[in-house]
């Protein structure tokens, strides 16, 4: 702080001759440092006038500095100390704290923006499954940071949860993305700053060989699928590789026969993709026997009552367990090798050229292609299931 007594007026003369009277005096800011001032007049009244008040204004602060208490003083003290080496003053400190720390005090606990962002999904309209899959992600964190709020939770606290070495590095990964998603939404509702959870580094998931059925094993899968109402199921996931989520909200009007298409709509696909699928000759020949004219293709309600039935289809099949997504896989896998033509099979799949080369090449013989494509419904009850003599155009 500066003498303030000692701020008076002065005559200054410019090079070119003229006069001005001049108010100069130096003020210390909060932060220790110190500020000059200077301003010129025309008159000295002026000028005194304006030191006048300067020195009242000085003196005024001065009063006003010791008239905080004793721990305040320290407090700032030490503030000023512990700032000083980064440049950064009280107000800076204190302007910081307020915007990134105080504006977010009132934001809700982490079980409400939970709550939500699930409500929010299912008003706009999002797919049972996929509200399911952001529950099942979220509300685990839900029940660790319940009533906290977000931006209280440290990034260390965060990683710790995300990395579970219970869990695989496939599943960590879908933690993390739901996680994202919770912070992002609770961002764009100013409930938070930053989304933690994107600056945490995700495991590499190693894509594993998918598991396919073998001919003989689709075979079976065929003869035995209509003694469980799964023929369209089985047939379509086989021969034209749709995804079983995408069976079963297919409904027997957009299956084309006489077209030999199947139109795969925005609320049929995955991610609301829409696609024509071929009707080849080999589901040709297994459509016609369970067609409906309209309907879904998986009648019954209810996920765990597909699962029981494909569980009871594959114990009659005599197969010791269910590859993930067999199905589409086996078509993949058997397209891929029948035609050679991975841009034309990752249309029928709603997938990349590239993903379906990376995953399908060389997972089954040509040969082997030929024998899947030959199966066909036999004529008599005793022979359900016959190869043709060859395979039939893709």
């Amino acid at each position: 702080m500066a003498k303030h007594n000692n701020i008076k007026p002065r005559l200054v003369t410019y090079t070119n001759g003229e006069t001005r009277w001049q108010v100069r005096y130096q003020v210390k800011r909060a932060d220790g440092t110190t500020e000059r001032k200077s301003q010129v007049f025309e008159t000295k009244a002026k000028a005194e006038t304006h030191a006048a008040q300067v020195r009242t204004k000085i003196a005024n602060e001065g009063k006003a500095a010791f008239s905080l208490p004793e721990p305040v003083r320290v407090a700032a003290s030490e503030a000023i100390t512990k700032l000083e080496p980064y440049g950064v003053t009280i107000a800076d400190a204190v302007n910081y704290y307020v915007d990134h720390v105080l504006k977010y005090r009132n934001a809700p606990c982490v079980s409400d923006i939970v709550k939500r962002l699930v409500a929010e999904a299912e008003s706009n309209k999002r797919r049972a499954q996929t509200v399911k899959d952001l529950r099942s992600r979220v509300e685990p964190f839900s029940k660790t940071f319940g009533e906290r709020q977000l931006s209280s939770i440290t990034r260390e606290e965060l990683a710790n949860w995300l990395n579970n070495p219970k869990l695989s590095a496939r599943s960590r990964i879908n933690y993390a993305t739901k996680i994202s998603q919770l912070y992002n939404f609770a961002i764009r509702n100013e409930w938070a700053e930053n989304n933690v959870a994107a600056s945490i580094p995700r495991p590499t998931a190693e894509d594993s060989e998918p598991a396919i059925f073998t001919v003989p094993q689709a075979a079976k899968l065929l003869e035995f699928a209509e003694e469980f109402d799964l023929l369209a199921y089985i047939a379509i996931g086989l021969f034209a590789g749709l995804r079983s989520a995408e069976i079963a909200r297919l409904d027997w009007k957009d299956v084309k026969l006489a077209e030999r298409s199947i139109i795969i709509g925005s609320h049929v696909a995955k991610k609301r993709s829409r696609r024509v699928v071929d009707i080849n000759d080999t589901l040709a020949a297994w459509l016609p026997s369970c067609a409906k004219l309209s309907g879904l293709i998986i009648p019954f309600e209810g996920n765990r009552t597909l699962y029981t039935r494909l569980a009871a289809l594959a114990k009659k099949a005599g197969l010791e367990a269910w590859p993930d997504n067999g199905l589409r896989h086996s078509c993949a896998s058997y397209s891929l090798a029948a035609t050679g033509d991975a841009v034309r099979v990752a249309y029928q799949l709603g997938n990349s050229a590239d993903m379906i080369h990376r995953h399908y090449k060389a997972l089954v013989t040509k040969a082997d292609a030929e024998r899947f494509f030959a199966l066909r419904p036999g004529e008599a009850e005793s022979d359900k299931v016959v190869p043709m003599p060859k395979a039939v155009n893709q």
